[in-house]
């Protein structure tokens, strides 16, 4: 089951998060002119808009995607909801959100989760947004069931659009971790130790170094993973899945940003 579920097994506190993922009053009103040179969104002001929720695109099948889709909404005007300072690249981190008397965003209630539940891009968790996080997750498409006991599942469709699907990577096969270093990705695998640090924790899929990847959690998610009952004994042995960008020098760390990038699959 996932981790988050831990502190939201029912309805009424997966509703809860969805009513606290909301814009602060006072929205200032947009309009989405495009795309810039980069594939990034752009505002008729002149800003550059990194939707929030949302990974980069990796790929030119990706990109065209996400170009696709998100010109049914050029023209459109929004309610802009920023959520920080312009990044490195100019870039204003933003939810975009359903402006008055307009029509509903494919039954979404920003546009980073319109986009997601037609699988024109994919979701990349933001720390310190649990509840937009979860939001967003629920937003995602699932695969269909397979037709055939040990055929592959279909990727799920909205649209035109196919579900973008991550590879899964084994976190015990440090040769596959890093072929995918500074890509979003899906690792897997089975605990084998618990380092703890003073500002990081590992969850390492191997008891050697080198031969394996490692989960990287800060110091405050690990802590409140641990108020949740989660501890280094607790973990060790369990089978662990985690979304998020293949880093380190040797490309064998992924860092879980939120609780929400983490699954528990036994």
């Amino acid at each position: 089951m996932p981790l988050l579920a831990i502190v939201a097994t029912s309805a009424t506190v997966a509703q809860a998060a969805d009513d606290a993922c909301t814009a602060p009053d006072g929205t200032e009103l947009v309009r989405l002119a495009g795309l810039d040179r980069h594939g990034d969104p752009q505002l008729a002001d002149g800003r550059t808009i990194r939707l929030a929720g949302l990974a980069p695109r990796q790929s030119d099948a990706e990109r065209e995607r996400f170009a696709a889709q998100l010109a049914r909404w050029h023209g459109r005007e929004f309610r802009l909801a920023p959520l920080g300072g312009p990044d490195r690249w100019g870039r204003l981190p933003a939810r975009l959100l359903t402006a008055e008397g307009t029509d509903a965003l494919a039954g979404q209630p920003d546009l980073s989760a319109a986009l997601l539940a037609t699988g024109a891009a994919s979701r990349l968790p933001e720390p310190g947004l649990a509840a937009c996080n979860e939001l967003w997750r629920k937003a995602e498409p699932r695969p269909t069931v397979a037709s055939k006991a040990g055929s592959p599942a279909p990727a799920a469709t909205q649209g035109n659009f196919a579900a973008v699907a991550r590879p899964v990577i084994d976190g015990h096969d440090a040769a596959a971790m890093k072929a995918q270093a500074g890509r979003i990705v899906v690792v897997e695998g089975r605990i084998a130790a618990v380092g703890e640090r003073a500002q990081r924790t590992y969850l390492n899929f191997e008891r050697r170094r080198g031969t394996g990847g490692s989960i990287v959690l800060s110091r405050a998610l690990w802590r409140d993973l641990q108020r949740a009952g989660w501890t280094a004994s607790a973990l060790t042995g369990k089978r662990v899945r985690v979304s998020g960008v293949i880093e380190g020098r040797d490309g064998l760390l992924i860092e879980a940003q939120t609780r929400s990038a983490l699954e528990l699959i036994d």
